[in-house]
């Protein structure tokens, strides 16, 4: 299945919703993990790749202070103006680059890390991106590439998906599944062998999700998602049919320290 099309993020008001809904909750404690386990980041030179609204970026901008540089790589023109947004104050040690990962334009051998929060899954040819992370890879650099696990371990989209199917929206729910059900550990890792790296390692990492908003902070997930304009383009009697039942089936994650569950991802630890 080609993701990069089934599964986008062009729409401006998708970049939006994700920045506002999906970053703050999703993303950034899984950013904060990036940094915590993959230190120390002071006066590196790091790429991220497929930055997205620029989570990563930040917080790798502040980071690597204070002689660190940091270069923001997105194919998403929206995704990447919400970024230079979030970023102003460190516009200084960041370099924003509108292109694909299939032709990175930085020189060869100046990276010492390339970071790409859940974006790898999303590229047409993975084994050319990998090339090009490799290329730009300073010699004992290394690449740090995290893909969601399965839907069923990455319990709240699950039972998004399992939702729209009961109501018979099954081309809805496979488009949720793109993120999650394509990518396994072999798949992640297969790329980047026979390159020239010298280490490729795939561990499986765990977080709690957290919604302060409860149940109605779920269905905004939900529709914050590139579904999101699929689910708004619904009956108005289909709508409300799908978020009764999400509703109602959530509730067997909902706990009362505001956790839904648990979100899976694999991550890739490779070095050249």
């Amino acid at each position: 299945m080609d993701t990069s099309k089934s599964f986008s993020f062009g729409n401006d008001s998708v970049a939006k919703l994700y920045d506002t809904i999906l970053v703050p909750s999703l993303f950034q404690p899984w950013t904060d993990k990036l940094i915590k386990d993959h230190g120390p980041w002071s006066n590196t030179s790091v790429l991220d790749l497929a930055c997205g609204t620029g989570v990563v970026t930040k917080a790798l901008a502040q980071n690597t202070q204070p002689e660190g540089k940091v270069f923001a790589l997105d194919i998403n023109s929206q995704m990447l103006a919400l970024a230079k947004q979030k970023c102003e104050q460190w516009t200084s040690s960041i370099s924003f680059i509108e292109g694909s990962a299939h032709q990175i334009d930085i020189s060869n051998n100046s990276i010492d890390i390339v970071v790409c929060q859940q974006g790898f899954q999303f590229f047409p040819d993975k084994k050319l991106a990998a090339k090009e992370i490799y290329k730009i890879l300073k010699p004992r650099g290394k690449a740090i590439i995290s893909t969601w696990c399965s839907v069923k371990d990455c319990e709240i989209f699950g039972i998004v998906c399992d939702t729209l199917e009961s109501i018979n929206e099954f081309e809805i729910a496979q488009m949720m599944r793109i993120p999650f059900d394509y990518m396994s550990q072999q798949e992640l890792q297969s790329p980047f062998n026979d390159i020239g790296f010298t280490s490729v390692q795939v561990s499986k990492q765990e977080q709690t999700l957290y919604l302060n908003g409860g149940l109605e902070s779920a269905i905004a997930l939900a529709y914050a998602t590139p579904i999101g304009p699929k689910l708004k383009a619904l009956s108005i009697d289909n709508q409300n049919k799908f978020k009764r039942l999400l509703r109602n089936n959530l509730q067997r994650l909902q706990q009362p320290d505001g956790s839904f569950g648990k979100m899976q991802t694999n991550v890739l630890v490779t070095v050249k």
